[in-house]
């Protein structure tokens, strides 16, 4: 085992070293790109200087990872645990996927611009530091590194006014719950004298919030809500998601929300674990409003893009009620879910892209009718992918779905699992019909389609992507390892709540 002294500045170095990596690989990428910025090779060559620079970090990543690195002394700033890890590995997934997915797409569209790539890793950075941190206050850097990127990727096609529509909502959305946050984490630190998580969660240990502490829980909650999209912080999504390129909604979908989620994990797992009785109602009431209104406005949906933003609001329902039960089967339940949806939705978003030539926005069930008659594995691949976010049996989905109410059945509440599963019988109206037009329908000219192929690279991510929800969702023990020993390192912060429950 390697510990680390995180009160040393080499110690922190060390803790921090998938960042730092990544860190420098931008400065490497931004360098490259200040003298080579014209063309289309001058962008092929940003795209394949990040893909190294994620796998350089990924490389830092596996050594603290193997070495099953620790701190000693007070903990301070970074987490140095499972729970960090495994949520870097599908952070790191998610924008390698993204990288993967523009490629092509940016060539395309003409957005040779290669600074699109500097700001995906600096975005990357920022969600590694927002959902490692230990800290309150680095935590809201994390969150700010990351959000200053994202809100210029979502505007990226300046050419499209939904584009940059997309960034103006987004920022103004973001912004204001940076501002609950802020506060909420302020009136924290006031109830508690520390920004450190665990040491904050030390504090309130004895279950009795002060008001003081109870408006900061609330504040926080709020700013979460919003980033994570859930009912009824939710209205910039379906926008933002629409007028943004696509492969930036897939990097929004995945990395962005998973994220979010690691990072309110922790804080209620680290720090209000204690007072779980007191913000289990409001994650409960959060998790049904947004399953439910998710999964029925994206019934009426004409598009697919809005389709699947709508279905990304029901899915943040989902990792809710993996947070309500406070346990680390509950913990280990949000990590795999976060998986399988990210794996999920880069396929999604990745055949939505290559299907939209004449603009993905506009792409309806109509315009698949026959994919499968000249695109037979840009079909199946699609299939698989509605099939994952449904959560049917022998897809990683079903599994990450079944993990979520196993977790919630276990701590008692058996209403939050009717609810999980009758919505997603309710998402069968909107998935099903994708593979029904596919398959069932034919094609509105012989040639449909035939134009629409996945770029090399995206061919290879949406493939990989593919097989892994397959493999994962038959063969998933490899997968609930990694994210139960990921889970047990809160396990011990939050076991004498789930005892007194």
């Amino acid at each position: 085992m390697n510990a680390f002294d995180l009160s040393t500045p080499s110690g922190l170095t060390i803790a921090m070293l998938p960042e730092v990596l990544l860190t420098i690989g931008a400065m490497v990428v931004l360098l490259v790109i200040s003298w080579r910025h014209s063309t289309a090779a001058d962008s092929r060559l940003a795209g394949w200087l990040s893909l190294a620079s994620l796998a350089v970090s990924a490389a830092g990543l596996g050594w603290l990872w193997s070495g099953n690195a620790q701190s000693t002394g007070i903990p301070l700033m970074i987490a140095l645990d499972n729970f960090r890890y495994t949520a870097d590995a599908i952070l790191l997934i998610a924008a390698a996927g993204t990288v993967l997915l523009s490629m092509g797409y940016l060539e395309r569209e003409r957005l040779l611009a290669p600074e699109y790539y500097c700001l995906l890793l600096l975005s990357t950075v920022g969600m590694m530091f927002f959902a490692g941190a230990q800290d309150f206050i680095v935590l809201f850097l994390g969150l700010e590194v990351m959000s200053v990127a994202v809100y210029i990727l979502a505007g990226y096609n300046r050419a499209s006014a939904y584009s940059a529509e997309a960034a103006l909502k987004y920022f103004l959305i973001g912004a204001f719950a940076s501002g609950f946050l802020l506060y909420g984490i302020a009136l924290v630190y006031g109830a508690t004298g520390s920004t450190n998580l665990v040491i904050a969660g030390a504090q309130l240990s004895s279950g009795h919030l002060t008001t003081m502490a109870s408006l900061g829980l609330g504040l926080l909650l709020i700013g979460f809500g919003f980033k994570v999209a859930a009912v009824p912080f939710h209205s910039w999504a379906p926008d933002v998601y629409d007028g943004s390129p696509t492969p930036v909604t897939a990097f929004m979908a995945t990395g962005v929300k998973a994220a979010a989620f690691v990072a309110l994990a922790r804080v209620l797992l680290e720090t209000f674990s204690s007072a779980a009785s007191q913000w289990q109602p409001i994650i409960a009431t959060l998790a049904v409003a947004t399953m439910v209104l998710g999964n029925l406005v994206a019934l009426a949906q004409p598009t697919l893009k809005r389709m699947l933003a709508y279905s990304s609001i029901a899915h943040a329902g989902y990792l809710l009620v993996a947070l309500w039960p406070n346990s680390p089967l509950g913990a280990a339940a949000l990590l795999l879910y976060l998986l399988a949806y990210s794996l999920t939705t880069l396929v999604a978003f990745g055949l939505l892209a290559a299907l939209g030539r004449n603009g993905e926005r506009e792409v309806t069930l109509a315009d698949i009718r026959g994919l499968s008659v000249n695109r037979p594995w840009m079909a199946l691949a699609m299939a698989i992918s509605m099939l994952s976010l449904l959560g049917f049996p022998g897809t990683v989905g079903f599994m990450g779905k079944w993990y979520i109410l196993t977790a919630v059945v276990a701590q008692g509440s058996p209403v939050l699992a009717v609810v999980l599963v009758l919505t997603s019988v309710v998402s069968a109206g909107y998935y099903l019909p994708v593979i029904m037009a596919m398959y069932m329908r034919a094609p509105q000219v012989p040639l449909a389609h035939s134009e629409n192929g996945l770029a090399s690279t995206a061919r290879v991510a949406v493939a990989i992507a593919a097989v892994c929800i397959l493999v994962l969702g038959v063969w998933p023990t490899g997968a609930l390892h990694i994210v139960e020993h990921g889970a047990a390192a809160l396990a011990q912060l939050i076991a004498p709540t789930v005892a007194g429950q």
